[in-house]
């Protein structure tokens, strides 16, 4: 625990840019403090809000003692022994209740997000659709379209199943800088 500031939990589909997730996280303070970032989201049901798994999410070292400490056994905030497939939306739970630990914005200045539930091209040209759950998730702060869709410093895109995407990706985010 000791030798890492921060850990980032996401799955095996999730591309995530290395340098702008060090340079984020550096701005949110000491990592022995408390820390939770991701994207967030708010589900169905009062006080549901959490970070998206599929984004991915980071929790400081600070956040991590508390809950090793204090929370991992704790079955009534907690719940360590359910199984679920849910593990963003109980571990926002756990640490809301337990610790009082919110949901940090990881949005830039002008409103843009860092951390992605699908890939790039999705989150460029979306449609709204107050139907679809990713808009009622999203509908405390909102959703930007097209060109304002995502932060310069993106951290993740979820959702980046092949491995021809993967290359692409890689290629536009650090080979095309090189020419």
């Amino acid at each position: 625990l000791e030798d890492f500031d921060y850990f980032f939990l996401g799955g095996e589909d999730l591309f995530v840019i290395p340098d702008n997730l060090r340079a984020y996280l550096s701005t949110l303070g000491s990592p022995d403090e408390a820390h939770f970032a991701g994207r967030r989201f708010k589900g169905r049901g009062e006080d549901n809000y959490f970070n998206s798994g599929g984004a991915g999410y980071a929790l400081s070292r600070g956040t991590l003692r508390k809950y090793i400490a204090e929370g991992y056994e704790d079955e009534e905030h907690c719940s360590p022994h359910r199984r679920t497939p849910m593990e963003d939306v109980m571990m926002a739970r756990c640490l809301r209740h337990k610790f009082g630990l919110g949901l940090t914005d990881t949005r830039d200045g002008e409103g843009r997000e860092r951390f992605h539930p699908f890939a790039p091209g999705t989150h460029f040209t979306w449609k709204h659709d107050p139907k679809d759950w990713y808009e009622e998730y999203n509908q405390e702060w909102g959703i930007k379209l097209g060109a304002q869709c995502c932060a310069p410093d993106s951290v993740s895109f979820h959702y980046i199943k092949k491995p021809a995407m993967v290359r692409h990706l890689h290629c536009l985010l650090y080979d095309c800088q090189k020419s």
